[in-house]
């Protein structure tokens, strides 16, 4: 059984590996890529299709990161109180607050809304000439100086989003695959959410996905070399 989920895990590790490669090899080539969706929700005039603050936005706009900060502030909460004799049931899962809390700070937080945001220096589509704005539209991975911080690449809400894979990260690999295909399901539901008021463009939405993927993949090697987890 072991062997079979090692077996598992390394397959797909190797197929969403090739889909980033490819896919970011697509995007960069195909620059117009972004500029063809982003203009589907482009009205002109500066306006967008919908507003961030609008009424149908506002919620999961404004929600989910406050939604993300709750959770990193329980899992903290959870993995100290694991250290506690009274409570022996939080103990038994120590290792997995542990992994989760990590996994939550080192993808969503820091190498997506401390560092990419910070310094990819790509402008959001609301503020590129194409749409009206004063910028100048550069492709993703492509080093830029269109934007000062809080910038394009990555979506930190799609990041977050997709956060919810971590919940069956450690399963048995039918659950697994069950929280993974969530997470591609609540990460496009935020992606929309974000590329309708002309906040992120397609790429940023997509690579948001795999950044949380491939830190989850980090955390859990980190976690088995120093024999946290069996």
């Amino acid at each position: 059984m072991f062997t079979c989920s090692v077996t598992s895990r390394a397959t797909e590790f190797r197929v969403a590996l090739t889909m980033f490669a490819l896919l970011a090899v697509l995007f960069v080539a195909f620059p117009q890529i972004d500029l063809s969706v982003s203009s589907l929700f482009y009205r002109g005039n500066g306006e967008w299709a919908l507003h961030r603050e609008s009424r149908w936005l506002f919620l999961p706009y404004r929600g989910l990161p406050r939604v993300g900060q709750a959770l990193i502030v329980i899992l903290l909460a959870l993995w100290g109180l694991s250290f506690a004799k009274r409570f022996p049931a939080l103990r038994a899962r120590r290792v997995v607050f542990g992994f989760l809390l990590v996994g939550g700070l080192l993808g969503p937080v820091l190498l997506v809304d401390a560092t990419l945001k910070e310094h990819s220096g790509r402008a959001r589509p609301e503020r590129v000439e194409v749409f009206g704005g004063s910028r100048q539209f550069t492709p993703a991975f492509v080093p830029a100086d269109q934007c000062q911080a809080n910038c394009s690449f990555v979506s930190g809400h799609v990041a977050t989003a997709a956060f919810i894979m971590s919940f069956g990260w450690l399963g048995a690999p039918a659950v697994r695959r069950r929280w993974l295909l969530v997470s591609i399901a609540f990460g496009a539901f935020f992606a929309l959410i974000r590329m309708v008021p002309g906040a992120h463009f397609l790429s940023d939405t997509v690579f948001a996905w795999f950044t949380t993927y491939f830190s989850l993949w980090l955390t859990e090697w980190a976690f088995r070399r120093l024999k946290w987890l069996p």
